[in-house]
């Protein structure tokens, strides 16, 4: 998997990238690879990692659950940067006696922005270190994500907008676009097509595995999901004795904002994995 750092920020880009993401200085001129062309470009794409394996079954969780549980502290450090001014503000609100509709949608759509942050300086994150085995530091990942914001923002609303309208019919085209878009967050922050040709490429290259998709989501977020089961109980059982140490709650919020990065490995791991299998 090629890649090239710009030589005036230093942020790592993708071989197909002709400015730098972050600062916007040309890469071309100074060495930057041409990218391999192939007669089906739409659907590959110009990178692979050989520690991903081909997409076969559940094979992705043994990669997807290391990847995540090896990586716990980049992924932390990731997350509590966006997260923890968010959490600790909810946390200082449980005591409201009655808190209002209006703080309610406010922390729904803060939840929302925190992840639209958090995704794509994640997966940039991790795919760096796939394939350099070093990670790169926090700002780093947070630049070059913020450059994929709008994009990503874009993909999201649309994805939501048609599985809300396939959950609207009977429930089950829903869960049929919900798998199907998958690979919709990796997409938009590596590869370089517009939201919807995103979205429909998602929708392509997951035909032929959507069930094996749905099994390893289920298996991944039951493992993760006792994990966190066990963290919110903690703060549910305080909160029920009329116990709010607002740290102890930020605390465990902050635990579950983490834990639910899995899906975003997982997705990740797919993603690579199908593409593996395009070879």
């Amino acid at each position: 998997m090629t890649n090239v750092n710009c030589i005036h920020c230093g942020v790592m880009n993708l071989v197909a990238d002709e400015m730098c993401t972050a600062c916007g200085v040309e890469l071309r001129p100074y060495g930057l690879p041409q990218p391999e062309t192939t007669p089906d470009t739409n659907y590959r794409n110009t990178t692979t990692i050989t520690s991903i394996p081909p997409f076969h079954g559940l094979d992705v969780l043994g990669p997807a659950i290391g990847l995540f549980f090896k990586n716990l502290w980049l992924i932390t450090k990731i997350v509590v940067v966006v997260v923890a001014p968010f959490e600790i503000f909810k946390a200082l609100s449980i005591g409201q006696a009655n808190p209002g509709w209006s703080l309610a949608i406010g922390m729904i759509a803060l939840g929302l922005v925190c992840q639209a942050l958090i995704a794509p300086a994640l997966i940039y994150a991790l795919v760096n270190l796939l394939q350099t085995g070093t990670a790169p530091g926090v700002n780093e990942a947070y630049r070059w994500g913020l450059s994929k914001l709008v994009k990503l923002s874009l993909c999201a609303l649309m994805v939501w907008a048609l599985q809300l309208l396939g959950y609207a019919m009977l429930i089950i085209p829903g869960i049929i676009l919900s798998l199907a878009f998958t690979l919709v967050y990796p997409m938009a922050v590596l590869e370089q097509h517009s939201p919807w040709e995103t979205i429909k490429r998602s929708y392509d290259l997951t035909k032929g595995h959507r069930l094996n998709i749905l099994f390893a989501g289920i298996v991944m977020g039951l493992l993760v999901g006792l994990i966190s089961l066990a963290v919110v109980g903690v703060s549910g059982v305080l909160l029920a004795l009329g116990i709010t140490f607002w740290p102890l709650h930020a605390a465990a919020a902050i635990i579950s904002d983490i834990l639910e990065e899995s899906t975003t490995v997982l997705s990740l791991v797919i993603y690579l994995s199908i593409l593996r299998t395009l070879e």
